[in-house]
């Protein structure tokens, strides 16, 4: 196989960067909510840079996740492998997938519009600010940022489940559905 054909995606594994699309992707999320969750327990000092790079996060996120769905409307996917659980279990991955992806959009937007809410302009990673439409807000402010939370914990849920099925995947199954997607590991 030559090195072109290796980067790509195959029915049979994923290439190098869709790999890192989905790994950056899941480190950015988890940072974003530990931070999120976290933020309050940091020094007064440190809670505007944990701010900042919380929201660099979630931007980031939104980016990978363009990145990823322009990387997938001309690269398919994998199938998914036959497993002792039947077709249905492809299903429920596509389902949890796009559920996924559709959060990913979601927690940041929310956090924008929070942002927006209480006023406040959304650094765009240092380079340049998008200043608030609106005025201040505090009960806007204030419901938008239990959504936010909400999504947020939600997306780390689903995001959970997926790593339990593809463990379950790899340990009970012991199906090759998680080494296609580890990094540095040649398709089989």
């Amino acid at each position: 196989m030559n090195k072109t054909m290796e980067q790509q995606d195959s029915a049979r594994g994923y290439g190098p960067a869709a790999k890192a699309l989905h790994w950056l992707g899941a480190l950015c999320v988890v940072l974003a909510w530990l931070l999120g969750t976290l933020g309050d327990d940091f020094p007064k000092a440190m809670e505007a840079d944990a701010l900042f790079v919380h929201m660099s996060l979630g931007l980031a996120v939104i980016g990978l996740l363009v990145i990823r769905l322009g990387w997938r409307l001309g690269h398919a996917p994998p199938a998914p492998l036959e497993t002792a659980l039947g077709a249905w279990s492809g299903h429920l991955a596509t389902a949890t997938h796009w559920l996924l992806y559709a959060l990913m959009i979601a927690v940041p937007v929310a956090g924008i519009t929070l942002e927006f809410a209480r006023g406040q302009p959304v650094p765009v990673f240092g380079l340049f600010d998008i200043v608030s439409p609106w005025v201040r807000d505090r009960a806007f402010a204030s419901s938008v940022k239990e959504v936010h939370e909400l999504l947020a914990n939600v997306v780390l849920a689903i995001a959970s489940f997926h790593a339990v099925a593809a463990l379950g995947h790899h340990y009970v199954l012991r199906d090759a559905t998680l080494v296609r997607m580890l990094p540095g590991r040649r398709r089989i």
